[in-house]
């Protein structure tokens, strides 16, 4: 079994880098413990990016960056390796927890669903809705105040993004990947980047998964999950098809910033970034658990 999560890549401020750590170290423990207690890798990464939807640090869930309307807009995956199944959401409003929304689709008989639609499915399966504001911390309304009151000037490709994401490899050999965001600051109503876009934001087989965050335009223009899944696929290491994927995604798109988080079925893990910092947090197959940025 091993288990490795992100709370995202990019130029995390120092007074957040501790609690960007800790709420990877949480989820982590959520993934782990339901591992342990005999779960799968679906209920892993559900549990692990759950926690992170729900701490206020992360851009997902709760927390999330706001629109240029100023409201919070959710998508969210997972796939399956085992089977090539995934599920998909994009663009909610009145969603807490978006992963498990995803994983209500990834039972079918849709892959994506998106916006009123996607939330109609959510109140067949029985999810509970709550108001946007709900979901808007004090931090995310100020930033988009001072953004209004500047003349809402579009920020810099780079200036903020924390997705979050898990892969778990369970007692049976299976790999999930999964993630969850609330997307650019002061994005269009209605953006969807790539975390929700399989072979672009995650992508996971038998022989391997990956999921990425960062600037979703140019991570999607490069198909990064895919493209690393194929490096390990092709006999790389995890951490030299991470390094390598991240790589390519600066070379072939400018200002093309992000980080990948990988796992195989050995348990071993690879997770590179060229941004300033990526929260990150682990367990591989060998026991040996690390956490930083």
């Amino acid at each position: 079994m091993a288990l490795i999560v992100h709370g995202g890549a990019w130029a995390i401020p120092d007074d957040q880098v501790a609690a960007h750590v800790a709420g990877c170290e949480a989820a982590r423990e959520a993934g782990w413990q339901c591992l342990q207690s005999g779960g799968n890798a679906l209920d892993a990464v559900e549990a692990a990016v759950r926690v992170m939807e729900d701490d206020p640090i992360f851009d997902a869930g709760t927390g999330s960056v706001l629109t240029s309307a100023g409201m919070v807009e959710l998508d969210a995956a997972l796939m399956d390796g085992r089977t090539l199944r995934y599920g998909a959401v994009a663009g909610l409003r009145r969603i807490r927890n978006p992963i498990t929304l995803a994983r209500h689709v990834l039972a079918g008989p849709a892959t994506m669903l998106v916006g009123v639609g996607a939330e109609e499915f959510a109140a067949a399966v029985g999810m509970p809705f709550c108001a946007n504001d709900d979901l808007i911390v004090e931090r995310e309304r100020q930033l988009w105040l001072e953004w209004k009151a500047k003349g809402a000037v579009s920020p810099p490709p780079a200036s903020g993004h924390d997705t979050v994401g898990a892969i778990a490899l369970d007692r049976a050999g299976n790999l999930v990947a999964a993630n969850s965001t609330g997307g650019t600051p002061f994005k269009l109503p209605g953006r969807v980047g790539d975390t929700p876009l399989i072979g672009c934001g995650l992508y996971a087989t038998p022989q391997g998964a990956a999921v990425c965050t960062g600037w979703g335009e140019a991570i999607t223009r490069v198909a990064l999950a895919r493209r690393v899944v194929e490096l390990l696929e092709a006999g790389l290491s995890p951490q030299v098809a991470a390094e390598r994927g991240v790589s390519l995604l600066g070379e072939l798109v400018p200002e093309g910033r992000g980080g990948v988080i990988v796992l195989t079925p050995d348990g071993a893990v690879g997770l590179a970034w060229n941004t300033p910092r990526m929260a990150y947090a682990y367990i591989d197959g060998d026991g040996v658990t690390r956490s930083g940025v």
